[in-house]
């Protein structure tokens, strides 16, 4: 397992958390786990950006250009952080994941091209709204990563996911939890459209 991931979005998304989820889920496998909260932890509100290194690596900051992942929380923010990205380079590219209203484009379409050339992956879903219909906004970030799970090129299965959020989540939000990323899951289905 080796994977150079950031997770992106605002304060009061849950960017540390889904970050926590990402290095238990290494710690679980037994593999080396780096990790840097970078900006605006402490402001609710403000750009929030994590970065999550699982595998041999000396430091912990993923440079621009080298991310396999891109978890994006806030459309606005997973903007800000597509220069994170790496190219394809004759395997597979890169993967963002990124919660966007159904009715939001993205990416902007100026980056389309570019991001297509790269070969990166771009899966859209609306967590927000999920989160929203199970009475539970905060648990958007967990909806992502289910969908995210969904997804062949995702670096992290679903049932990893799922075994690193119990082992983090309190016994009150486990369920919650753990019902968010199966939502998050389900999305995939061919008859859903708030996800693409």
């Amino acid at each position: 397992m080796r994977c150079q991931a950031i997770v992106a979005g605002v304060g009061g998304q849950g960017v540390l958390f889904a970050a926590k989820v990402l290095t238990e889920v290494a710690r679980r496998n037994q593999v080396a786990v780096l990790g840097s909260q970078t900006f605006g932890m402490a402001q609710r509100g403000g750009s929030v950006m994590t970065h999550v290194k699982i595998g041999d690596f000396s430091g912990p900051l993923v440079c621009e250009g080298d991310a396999d992942l891109l978890l994006g929380l806030d459309c606005m923010e997973a903007h800000r952080n597509l220069t994170y990205l790496r190219r394809a380079n004759g395997g597979a590219g890169a993967v963002c994941v990124v919660n966007v209203a159904a009715a939001t484009a993205f990416p902007d379409q100026r980056l389309a091209g570019p991001l297509a050339e790269m070969g990166v992956s771009i899966h859209r879903c609306d967590a927000d709204a999920v989160a929203l219909a199970m009475g539970n906004p905060l648990v958007a970030n967990l909806v992502l990563m289910g969908f995210g799970a969904s997804h062949d090129d995702f670096p992290f299965t679903y049932d990893e996911l799922c075994a690193a959020t119990a082992a983090l989540s309190g016994e009150r939000q486990r369920q919650a939890n753990l019902e968010a990323l199966a939502r998050g899951w389900a999305l995939r289905l061919p008859a859903t459209s708030v996800c693409s």
